[in-house]
């Protein structure tokens, strides 16, 4: 079975972020495994929601406005959060803006908003979540 479209896109984006030179080592999907006390950078790709275009005519392709989330995250015993995260933010935002129709899979990928935290216990590390929309079309009656 053919995956949806949702799913397509994430994998896509992830794809993207994971060509060589990858943007980090550690590059997961909805964050499917723990982050690694060893790991210093990390990365986690998935779609939160899906609107499609009201109005669309009976048996017409449906045109959507999906949320895709893309977290990064970064922790180091001397920098602080904020300042250790912001390079590894700063490469994903350049790669998926190198490629905003993720090779035609869909018509535009914008980042719609950011939200970032820090922590400083045992090492310092900060959090940044990247939102972005993807526009894009399925067939009618079918999410691929």
């Amino acid at each position: 079975m053919m995956p949806t479209a949702f799913a397509q896109i994430v994998s896509a984006i992830i794809d993207a972020l994971k060509a060589a030179p990858a943007v980090c080592p550690l590059i997961d999907r909805a964050r499917s495994t723990q982050i690694p006390e060893q790991a210093d950078k990390a990365v986690s790709v998935q779609w939160d929601s899906a609107q499609p275009e009201a109005g669309t005519i009976s048996g017409a392709p449906m045109d959507w406005q999906t949320r895709i989330t893309v977290e990064v995250f970064a922790s180091s015993v001397k920098e602080s959060g904020d300042l250790v995260v912001d390079p590894l933010l700063s490469a994903v935002a350049q790669r998926l803006g190198q490629n905003t129709t993720l090779d035609g899979l869909v018509a535009d990928l914008r980042i719609a908003g950011l939200e970032a935290e820090n922590d400083s216990k045992g090492k310092k590390t900060g959090w940044v979540r990247l939102t972005y929309i993807a526009d894009h079309r399925t067939s009618n009656g079918i999410l691929n």
